[in-house]
């Protein structure tokens, strides 16, 4: 709960003011709840408003990244040395896009056939709970970026509160915060298809592998990394910091270029997680790499 201590500046007041008349116009709503930083503010936010007209629904896939996965069950599991939980109703689905041809084969349009088989489940179940309203946590921060299923979210009738009232990420990571939840400072995530050039097909082995990556990396203790797999070959990107924290692994230095040699241990188990070829240095991430 947001408490007089905790009240944000008076512009963010005013646009979380906004924010909530627009949520209440809703009616009864159902949010598409990732675990990630867009989806817990909403949830955050209607817990707080209209928590008996508000249903969370998640879907597990095979190409949701284990920070999210993990952060949405530390929001439902309510945990008190975990911060304040949602206490709202949770409808967990699980639905596999890779068995979709469309999917699977990688092309420019796999995000809009991808979210289209999300989004579908997501509302039809929601509609037939009683939820008519499906709301997502595409915010203003988006509008940039390139993100075709935006597109599928739109033709189901999906509504982007977040977007619609201009809020940003930065601006919701400072209220989950001031409120007390500590998915506040979550790493941006993304679907793990992005982390596979388009055209190259997408299979549950490539997925697994990794995913299997990023897991052992962030359990060095990298917050921000990505896993690619291009032609075969895997390549490690990191955030400025994670890529300090890994020349320093393996007693080298960050370059002019903010790159790095790969430490031998690091190689050695990436191969042991079924890496075939493995890119020798490991490469600053920057967001949006895969764009196509």
């Amino acid at each position: 709960m947001l408490s007089d201590t905790t009240a944000p500046a008076e512009g963010l007041q005013d646009k979380l003011t906004a924010l909530e008349q627009l949520l209440l116009a809703y009616g009864r709503v159902a949010i598409g709840f990732s675990g990630g930083v867009d989806s817990s503010f909403l949830a955050a936010v209607c817990a707080r408003i209209m928590p008996a007209s508000t249903l969370l629904v998640h879907l597990t896939t095979p190409l949701i990244g284990t920070p999210e996965q993990a952060s949405f069950e530390r929001a439902i599991d309510g945990q008190a040395d975990e911060g304040p939980h949602f206490k709202l109703p949770v409808l967990n689905l699980s639905v596999d896009q890779l068995q979709l041809p469309q999917v699977a084969c990688n092309d420019a349009d796999r995000c809009y056939h991808c979210k289209r088989a999300g989004f579908t489940a997501i509302v039809n179940h929601a509609r037939s709970l009683g939820f008519p309203t499906v709301i997502d946590g595409s915010n203003a921060s988006d509008r940039s970026d390139y993100r075709p299923g935006m597109r599928a979210a739109q033709e189901l009738g999906v509504r982007s509160p977040l977007m619609e009232v201009g809020f940003t990420k930065d601006e919701e990571r400072e209220l989950l915060r001031a409120w007390g939840y500590p998915v506040w400072n979550l790493p941006a995530g993304a679907c793990l298809a992005t982390r596979v050039p388009t055209g190259e097909e997408l299979t549950r082995e490539k997925v697994d592998v990794i995913r299997a990556c990023e897991d052992y990396l962030h359990d060095l203790g990298l917050d921000q990394v990505r896993a690619r797999l291009v032609g075969g070959c895997m390549h490690i990107e990191a955030a400025p910091a994670d890529v300090s924290k890994i020349a320093a692994l393996g007693n080298t230095a960050v370059n002019d270029g903010g790159k790095a040699p790969l430490p031998a241990a690091i190689e050695s188990a990436l191969r042991n997680l079924g890496c075939g070829h493995i890119s020798p240095e490991v490469t600053p991430y920057i967001h949006g790499n895969m764009n196509q």
